[in-house]
């Protein structure tokens, strides 16, 4: 099963980091994965919430459809996705308080018949690097 965990330190404090990465219609400032929403995007993020998000990984688009399954605010917040020929995705911030900051940790996983073999090193090698630019972004925006 290909994971990626990345983390960063960000000048802002954790809630503001939180306010930034719960707020779905700013995805696009900061996750290059991004490629828009289909259907309505919920104006919060809690346990339970569901949203269609279009994302583009090794060069492929994708449509995934995600759950929140945590919300712990501002602490840690967890989505679990199904995407096409049967893959599922988590991902997952764990934001901490550090000194007058905070310590960002961004982690992916990912499982599904369609990522047996060699295609689950190639999404490792390909997500790692989008979600360390993912989290450089976000602690930019934030800072």
């Amino acid at each position: 099963m290909p994971k990626v965990s990345v983390t960063a330190t960000a000048t802002a404090e954790p809630d503001k980091v939180w306010q930034v990465v719960t707020d779905l219609p700013r995805t696009p400032e900061w996750n290059s994965m991004h490629q828009g929403f289909t259907g309505d995007v919920p104006a919060t993020v809690v346990a339970g919430t569901t949203y269609k998000q279009k994302v583009k990984l090794m060069g492929m688009p994708a449509e995934m459809n995600w759950r929140v399954v945590t919300a712990d605010a501002p602490n840690r917040l967890e989505m679990a996705g199904d995407g096409p020929m049967g893959v599922k995705a988590k991902n997952r911030f764990v934001i901490e308080p550090e000194g007058s900051g905070s310590k960002i940790t961004y982690e992916m996983e990912f499982a599904g018949p369609a990522l047996n073999g060699p295609m689950a090193a190639m999404l490792e090698k390909q997500a790692g690097p989008a979600a360390k630019q993912a989290l450089e972004k976000l602690t930019s925006l934030v800072a």
